[in-house]
């Protein structure tokens, strides 16, 4: 059979190969205490490939949101939990505004916004 997160060979009535198998196992072990660079920081110690990787943070196995969209909301409900209010994001939410495109996060200095003094940013 075929993984069904990166589509190369799982094996025998396995849906999931060896590598995306720990992708996800690391994600239930570890779900929200990781932040999405310390879990890939574990995942690349363990040597999973980084397509491998890639491929398991995007798939969507069960309808409810991409690995990187429930990790996503795991980190903003723990932010959230840690300011005193209740946790509410999923990852259809996280999935949502991905979809709908960053025009509520920039990086960029809104236009009229004071700079820092020079020689500090």
């Amino acid at each position: 059979m075929r993984c069904r997160s990166c589509q190369q060979s799982a094996g025998l009535l396995r849906r999931l190969c060896a590598d995306c198998q720990r992708v996800f196992a690391l994600y239930d072990r570890e779900r929200g205490e990781l932040g999405l660079s310390q879990f890939l920081d574990r995942l690349i110690v363990d040597g999973v490939p980084r397509a491998k990787i890639e491929a398991a943070l995007a798939i969507d196995l069960d309808g409810r949101g991409a690995l990187q969209d429930k990790i996503t909301a795991d980190m903003a409900n723990r932010v959230l939990a840690d300011l005193g209010h209740a946790p509410r994001h999923n990852a259809a939410d996280v999935k949502r505004m991905r979809e709908q495109g960053g025009g509520l996060a920039t990086t960029t200095r809104p236009s009229g916004d004071a700079a820092p003094p020079k020689g500090r940013t």
